[in-house]
């Protein structure tokens, strides 16, 4: 099942699709050295813990895949989002990532894990996510 239409695509239909060949070509396949095709070379992080710029991106993502070869790219994502949303040039994924449930062993709790691009010529430009460092809630 496409995520997009076959018709003649919208701006924000391209974008889109930018962003799921991102996630098809570089992270469900584990392949660091693909980012380079996705993304600007000023590419800019809104995540601390990921460094700016293509190859900052590119180092990143070897420390996680490591030196494992990357895997054959699918026609479609193996995880399809749950949430996939644009507007102009900003692209908004959301993906289903259920977690060990803390006080209940063996059980599972729903989470969700949001990327936000914002996109220029037909590349990533801008990144924000949801997975930052959790700390104790703090009561005003």
């Amino acid at each position: 099942m496409s995520l997009l239409p076959e018709t003649s695509p919208t701006l924000e239909d391209r974008n889109k699709r930018v962003v799921i060949d991102f996630f098809r070509h570089v992270l469900e396949a584990r392949n660091p050295a693909a980012a380079k095709d996705f993304v600007t070379d000023d590419y800019k992080q809104h995540c601390r813990h990921i460094p700016g710029g293509k190859d900052g991106l590119e180092r990143y993502l070897r420390q996680i895949f490591g030196d494992a070869p990357p895997l054959p790219v699918k026609d479609e994502m193996t995880q399809p989002p749950v949430l996939l949303v644009a507007q102009n040039d900003v692209v908004v994924i959301a993906g289903y990532a259920p977690q060990p449930e803390p006080e209940a062993p063996n059980t599972l709790y729903d989470y969700f894990v949001f990327d936000a691009f914002r996109l220029r010529d037909g590349k990533l430009a801008e990144h924000w996510n949801s997975i930052n460092k959790i700390a104790p809630p703090r009561h005003p």
